[in-house]
């Protein structure tokens, strides 16, 4: 187990379901520039949905889905997504440098005070006398530097070296980075301490993204490090600034240039003084004139949505799946399953809507063949069955036979049912591991204790072997899962600390992923191991949501490898393996984005946007022929390809 390194401070939950929720404003997230001189003013991030472009700003600063710029006579104004106030920035105040993070600001006053606004202000150092010559904000992180070079931070991360003495910092997702007076990078918190390896330098710049690195050498020429695995181009640049997935660098002319994104850049209509890169965007500022701004993903997609079978629009398709004899098969939350051709045409497969419960979050949620169907023609689902007035409905596993390409409904043997205590967030993930082991995902509503309790399978993915079941054993326990032999524990658990596992999925190393959607701040996506414990309600993502005792105290909880806030999306909804791209798919039901994993458990993983549904997307399935296919609740299903 890792212990995991998570932002301590209030939260205000947003309680939403999968099937009502709105999209909300994309997000940008800052990625900080410094130089090894004296500190100058950092780069221009990209505005948001106000137009305030025409402005003359000194400087902007990039939040999560805010924006900050500072005038001339040092006056911020923000704007944007205004959420625990975030952009409510102080009048009285004049500031030479500001700074933003996932959801607050920070400034450095002309008199060397910091003063913080937004999400968690009370913890930075507000209102603190001192020093400060420069701030630097992470995604939920805060670095200053003094007069002396002695760097402090705050927020939940590893503490600077004490001994440390810098000329510039930079704070990503969890670390921070100082160059010293020798030119020489020293980093610490979540990423390696070694970085930046294969290159000794010395720098004389530094740049830190939320994941990434990079650095410039005296000659002017850059380095960079981190999972995105940037390679910069052999050229001399006078800035470097770093972003998620894409690094930028300014040329002695004024000339941007950038790599990672493979895109051609805008004409600036002359030199560009300043760059900075958010999230997906980059923005230059000209002098007086404003800053001009650029997407850098999400132009030209490594994979176009088309609409397949012909356009037509499913009942809320939850999941879809080659069909033994052609065709492929497709699941529909109010409980029916038909087979369906590229032509168009469809035959029924099985119809439980007579006896399936689908209300709220409710419904035909699952569905798995198994694995090895010419020796065992059986389906399993996973649905809410009809129950008699006043009481309670369960979560029911079941399986069916098939026969000749039909499902027999009335040979229905009950594996397991699961008592649940809300119609939302019931789960609902079924797949069968490379292992031949039956997973499942189940829910938690609310932030009761069940998610942490081994005597609760609510809040859970659970692991059994199906394989042979009769009504006298409708499964096994496989002697390896995680609490076999511990007592007051269900042996079915092989996870736990999960709020909302509506998807999961393996991908081509056999690895679990799950999509565990949030409550109102963070959904993520975690690689999930025998015995993971995912935090929930503890935890909500990276984010602290019991108090700091409580979250000093779970020591064992795995972070996500990525997680993402409300700009990009409000349920998350994880993938399959596509073979097109090498990489496993994932994407948010509200902004229908979609998302390749990226990285390794090594260098760290990314996520990096590949295409867009523009719609609203419940789930992902594949095809016989590796196609995959995002399956939307309010249109056709899509076909991922490549573009012509």
């Amino acid at each position: 187990m890792v212990c995991r390194a998570r932002t301590i401070g209030a939260v205000l939950p947003m309680v939403r379901t999968l099937w009502g929720v709105l999209a909300l404003a994309p997000v940008l997230l800052l990625a900080a520039c410094v130089t090894g001189a004296a500190p100058s003013l950092p780069p221009v991030p990209a505005p948001m949905s106000v137009p305030m472009r025409e402005v003359d700003f000194a400087q902007v600063a990039i939040g999560e889905d805010h924006l900050c710029g500072l005038k001339a006579d040092g006056v911020a104004v923000c704007w944007g997504n205004n959420h625990h106030n975030q952009t409510n920035a102080p009048e009285d105040m004049r500031f030479r440098q500001l700074t933003a993070g996932s959801g607050f600001t920070c400034g450095l006053g002309l008199d060397g005070v910091i003063a913080c606004w937004g999400r968690n202000a009370a913890a930075w150092p507000d209102g603190q006398a001192g020093t400060w010559e420069m701030v630097s904000a992470g995604r939920d992180q805060l670095c200053a530097l003094d007069a002396r070079g002695v760097a402090a931070c705050w927020g939940s991360m590893d503490p600077p070296p004490e001994e440390g003495r810098y000329t510039a910092i930079g704070t990503g997702d969890g670390y921070g980075c100082g160059l010293t007076p020798a030119g020489a990078i020293e980093c610490w918190g979540r990423m390696p301490t070694a970085w930046p390896t294969g290159s000794e330098g010395p720098f004389t710049a530094l740049s830190v993204g939320l994941r990434n690195l990079c650095a410039l050498r005296p000659d002017g020429t850059a380095f960079c490090q981190g999972p995105a695995r940037l390679s910069p181009p052999d050229t001399a640049f006078t800035q470097i600034t770093t972003g998620y997935h894409h690094a930028c660098g300014l040329t002695g002319e004024g000339a941007p240039v950038c790599w990672g994104s493979g895109e051609t850049l805008p004409d600036m209509g002359g030199p560009v003084t300043a760059l900075a890169t958010g999230w997906e965007r980059t923005c230059g500022l000209r002098p007086g004139r404003g800053a001009i701004c650029w997407r850098m993903f999400g132009l030209q997609p490594l994979l176009n949505a088309v609409p397949a079978f012909n356009g037509r629009v499913f009942d809320q398709p939850v999941e879809l799946f080659p069909w033994p004899g052609g065709g492929l098969a497709v699941v529909e939350r109010r409980g029916t399953i038909g087979i369906h051709d590229p032509d168009g045409t469809s035959r029924p497969a099985l119809d439980l809507s007579d006896r399936t419960v689908a209300v709220i979050e409710q419904g035909l949620l699952g569905a798995a063949l198994d694995p090895r169907f010419d020796r065992f023609p059986f389906l399993y689902v996973y649905y809410n069955p009809v129950v008699a007035d006043g009481e309670r409905v369960p979560g029911r596993l079941s399986r069916f036979p098939v026969v000749d390409g039909r499902v027999n409904a009335n040979a229905e043997l009950i594996i397991l049912e699961i008592a649940l205590r809300s119609a939302g967030h019931n789960g609902g993930a079924l797949r069968f591991g490379p292992d031949g082991m039956l997973y499942l995902g189940i829910g938690k509503a609310g932030k009761q204790d069940a998610p942490q309790s081994p005597d609760d399978l609510l809040g859970k993915i659970v692991r059994i072997d199906v394989r042979g079941a009769t009504a006298e054993r409708p499964y096994r326990i496989p002697p390896d899962n995680p609490f076999v032999g511990e007592e007051d524990a269900h042996p079915e658990i092989w996870a736990r600390g999960l709020r909302q596992p509506w998807r999961m999925g393996f991908d081509a190393e056999g690895r679990l992923w799950v999509g565990d959607v949030g409550e109102g701040l963070e959904e993520e996506l975690s690689l999930v191991t025998p015995g993971a414990n995912l935090g929930w309600p503890v935890f909500e993502g990276t984010r602290c949501n019991e108090g700091e005792r409580a979250c000093a105290a779970l020591a064992d909880a795995v972070p996500p490898a990525v997680s993402y806030g409300r700009g990009l999306g409000c349920a998350i909804i994880a993938g399959v393996q596509a073979p097109a791209i090498g990489a496993y798919l994932f994407g948010d039901f509200c902004s229908g984005r979609i998302w390749a994993l990226e990285g390794d458990a090594e260098t760290g993983w990314s996520m990096r946007e590949i295409a867009r549904a523009g719609r609203h997307i419940l789930a992902f399935g594949r095809g016989a022929d590796g196609e995959v296919y995002a399956l939307t609740r309010d249109g056709p299903i899509l076909r991922l390809e490549a573009p012509p």
